[in-house]
């Protein structure tokens, strides 16, 4: 999955758009899915603190791994 499929998935799941970030920010409570110089990361903002930031050589293992990652959270839903 790549992130405009990512987003397409997320719209499907009827995830917030006020509980995720695809730009690598950090903005208060917030799953967050950035890319620097090659590499993907995922975390979870809270705070100021990267919660759980875990780094992947490609978009496909990022975007899964976000998505699978925020789904689980019965929050994010609308």
């Amino acid at each position: 999955m790549n992130r405009n499929e990512l987003i397409r998935a997320l719209i499907a799941e009827r995830i917030r758009s006020d509980t995720y970030d695809l730009n690598g920010g950090h903005l208060p409570e917030r799953y967050t899915l950035g890319e620097s110089n090659g590499r993907w990361y995922v975390y979870y903002s809270e705070r100021g603190e990267e919660s759980g930031k875990k780094f992947f050589n490609n978009e496909h293992d990022a975007c899964d791994h976000f998505y699978n990652l925020i789904k689980k959270d019965p929050l994010a839903r609308k």
